[in-house]
């Protein structure tokens, strides 16, 4: 029986998870699921979704270097496969990775016992209902996942962290943003500049002044930090399969036409302090 649109929403959070590389074989025209059907995709094709995931690996590299994690206890908010957490475990004492997929959970439960990572557990849950206590985590963080706010800042510890990463708002789509706008005009009308993809373009550093600029209670600004990264995916072929089923034809277009195997992002790291008493 066919894999139908209705036949996932029916699953729901429960969706099983295809068979490894599935995803490469689909009708084009009209995918199941969609383009752009992140939660879906990586539900039922979570070895794709971690292929694709690169971007989250320049994150944990520039986390590194901006924010000292060692012997903390954090929670990865929306850890999908576990490039996040991985990188996480790193340094913290403990990551709980949230998911409120199962085969997003059991791929990266998985992917954690490959890496030999015991300081990894996966948690089902949803961002809205975080199953862990108030209070009781140094740091919460999302990278390219949503996060309730108030969820994170609830289970995070006074003089704590809260960390949300992804593309700057200019750049949702790294380099492809404009050219996938043509399709998708909710992308956005104005993009960052051609040059801001370049290797070795300018880092930035901002602070968002207010104690409450993530809408809920902090202590000093919002830190950020936006930098380039390069995904590279060995091949151009590479790229344009694991960006065609994600973002569609011309995304593979584009990589096919440039034989272009990396993949630019502008990306951003902030962090706030959590206020409470």
């Amino acid at each position: 029986m066919a894999f139908t649109q209705e036949r996932i929403h029916e699953y729901g959070y429960g969706i099983p998870a295809a068979p490894i590389d599935d995803w490469r074989d689909y009708d084009r025209a009209n995918p199941v699921p969609g383009y752009f059907e992140f939660d879906w995709l990586s539900s039922r094709h979570p070895d794709l979704y971690h292929r694709f995931a690169l971007s989250t690996v320049g994150l944990m590299e520039k986390l590194e270097t901006v924010f000292d994690a060692t012997g903390m206890t954090v929670a990865d908010i929306g850890a999908g496969t576990g490039r996040s957490s991985a990188g996480l475990a790193r340094r913290a004492k403990k990551v709980y990775a949230v998911d409120r997929y199962g085969s997003v959970v059991d791929y990266g439960r998985r992917e954690a016992e490959r890496l030999g990572l015991t300081n990894v557990e996966y948690l089902p849950g949803d961002r809205d209902s975080l199953p862990l206590p108030d209070s009781s985590v140094d740091a919460a963080m999302a990278a390219w996942a949503e996060m309730n706010l108030a969820e994170a800042w609830r289970v995070t510890r006074p003089g704590g962290h809260i960390l949300w990463m992804g593309s700057v708002a200019d750049a949702l789509c790294g380099e492809l943003s404009e050219t996938l706008s043509a399709d998708h005009p909710w992308i956005g009308e104005t993009f960052a500049a051609p040059e801001t993809f370049l290797p070795g373009f300018p880092d930035e550093y901002a602070e968002n002044e207010g104690s409450d600029a993530f809408g809920v209670p902090l202590e000093g600004p919002v830190r950020a930090w936006r930098f380039t990264y390069l995904a590279d995916y060995g091949t151009w072929e590479e790229a344009a399969a694991i960006t065609g089923r994600l973002y569609g034809p011309r995304a593979a277009a584009y990589f096919a036409d440039r034989r272009q195997s990396t993949f630019a992002w502008r990306l951003q790291i902030e962090i706030g302090k959590v206020l409470k008493e």
